[in-house]
């Protein structure tokens, strides 16, 4: 589990009215079993839902509550079918920040910042599920440290992020109580990309930006043991292109495969894929595939659009000739399934005032439409799912609409859960759950929405907050949608007709099972 770092869920943001929509096709596959709602009584109280995998869920609700010499924060531990466990009450001192969270081996993570003002003084509480038991640690990083990475590993922390624009690494041994800095980040011509964990081996890979002589970049993939310990250190040789971003398979009896985009010039828009095998530190290969190559990157657009960008391909390959498509695309990790290595990427496009980005995919500036400082968030598109064989050919590739969705930070919206041969594509948007299972080349079912499931009857959906909407991964075949809205209900005999909440809904995919 990857955790992200601080997702504020800011209670008091505008609300948007649920409107009426036609109906959609059901997924045969989801389903809904479980769901609990927390009563939203001041507008300044914040959520914060944590995944612990089969213990449950950790709810951490902030208030500005004053307490002795701090602000009263409630953890509500909430079992897998969505019961309260156990309340607890904690204390957080009215100059702290909160940072960043993590779940591991049986005990939740909070980090914190002592002050809003400094970053060298860091606290983190840990919750151990089991005993309910809170305790205290405080790091000092000695310097001052804008943080991007944070996680748990063995008996370590890890912390990741930049001193005066310079990356840093770092880990802190929970016994000794002591913070040591990995050597070989700190410098001017590299940025932090990836913090890839693997709880089982108990070694972590951070996959970093290098800018080379040429003024491109390359991508470089460090493994460790979880007390800062290099195993490999594996840089890419991209030939003439510039590599963009990138991501790691674990390290296992020396092998490690790469994979990210690419672009042929100092850009950030790319041109396509690539993939890179290591074996003992040592580069096999490296192998470039332009967006052109692949058979479905383009399904997600009406069909008309899909064919007259087929056909254009077409006739540019009988000139011996590619067409330039350039994407901006958000990487995630990569799935090991038997013998294939399974990409999967959502493409986006950066929206500004003052101009029209109807084509974000033509020529060599992707979506952006001209110098303008008026940034309107990011527009995504849609997903791609791409598989590779051992020897870096693809396999298949298929793909996932992604309809209307803007952002204002870059994250993974959607979450990717395999089954056997099948692969279920899910996101949350406008209170609906979005779906599509795939398997290989072929659609298992096409794109479905399901309503998130109310409490009761009938309740009715009357407004819900966009800043305060997601849904993550959890264990197994399950995961979790959250979120803020408004409810009436005219015909209920108990409760208030009107109520606000923050609900958790238990979400279940059963692709194994068939269809009626």
């Amino acid at each position: 589990m990857l955790p992200r770092l601080t997702i504020w869920l800011i209670l008091f943001a505008p609300l948007i009215v649920f409107a009426q929509k036609k109906e959609a096709e059901q997924s045969n596959y989801i389903s809904q079993p479980n769901r609990i709602e927390f009563n939203i009584q001041d507008s300044d109280t914040e959520f914060t839902v944590i995944g612990g995998e089969e213990e449950g869920l950790l709810v951490v609700v902030e208030t500005y509550e004053r307490v002795g010499k701090g602000y009263k924060w409630i953890l509500h531990m909430v079992d897998t079918t969505l019961n309260v466990q156990w309340t607890r009450l904690i204390t957080v001192p009215y100059e702290s920040r909160f940072r960043g969270y993590d779940y591991y081996n049986g005990s939740f993570y909070l980090l914190f910042n002592e002050s809003r003002y400094q970053t060298v003084d860091l606290m983190v509480y840990t919750i151990d599920v089991s005993t309910t038991r809170v305790e205290e640690v405080k790091i000092s990083t000695v310097f001052p440290v804008q943080l991007s990475e944070f996680e748990v590993l063995g008996n370590s922390i890890l912390l990741g992020g930049y001193v005066n624009t310079r990356p840093v690494m770092i880990t802190y041994d929970l016994d000794e109580q002591v913070p040591r800095v990995i050597p070989g980040f700190y410098g001017n011509n590299n940025d932090i990309l990836k913090l890839i964990t693997d709880d089982e081996a108990e070694v972590f890979t951070v996959i970093t930006s290098e800018r080379m002589r040429n003024k491109k970049n390359s991508i470089r993939a460090r493994t460790y043991t979880s007390t800062g310990t290099l195993i490999q250190d594996n840089m890419i040789n991209p030939e003439e292109k510039n590599l963009i971003d990138g991501a790691s398979t674990n390290f296992f009896g020396g092998f490690q495969y790469v994979v990210g985009t690419y672009s042929k010039k100092s850009s950030m828009y790319s041109k396509g894929l690539y993939l890179s095998k290591f074996l003992n530190g040592r580069q096999q290969f490296v192998k470039y595939y332009a967006y052109a190559d692949l058979n479905n990157f383009f399904g997600y657009m009406k069909e008309r659009r899909e064919s007259r960008i087929k056909e254009r391909i077409k006739r540019k390959a009988e000139k011996g000739k590619k067409p330039n498509f350039s994407y901006q695309l958000v990487v995630h990790d990569i799935i090991q399934r038997e013998d294939a290595y399974i990409l999967i990427a959502e493409a986006y496009y950066t929206r500004y005032s003052g101009y029209s980005s109807s084509s974000p995919f033509y020529g060599g500036y992707g979506g952006y439409g001209g110098y303008n400082t008026g940034f309107l968030g990011y527009k995504y598109t849609h997903a791609i799912v791409v598989a590779f064989d051992k020897a870096g050919n693809i396999i298949w590739d298929n793909n996932f609409a992604i309809d209307d969705v803007v952002t204002y930070s870059l994250d993974e919206f959607v979450t990717v859960n395999t089954y056997e041969d099948k692969i279920v594509l899910m996101y949350l948007d406008e209170n609906e759950i979005r779906t599509k299972v795939i398997s290989g080349n072929e659609i298992i079912e096409g794109k479905t929405i399901n309503p998130v499931r109310l409490t009761y009857e009938n309740d009715e959906l009357r407004s819900r907050d966009p800043e305060v909407e997601g849904l993550d991964e959890w264990y197994g075949n399950t995961l979790f949608a959250y979120g803020e809205q408004r409810i009436y209900n005219g015909i209920r005999t108990t409760g208030e007709t009107n109520r606000r909440i923050f609900y958790i809904n238990k979400i279940e995919y059963h692709v194994d099972v068939k269809p009626n």
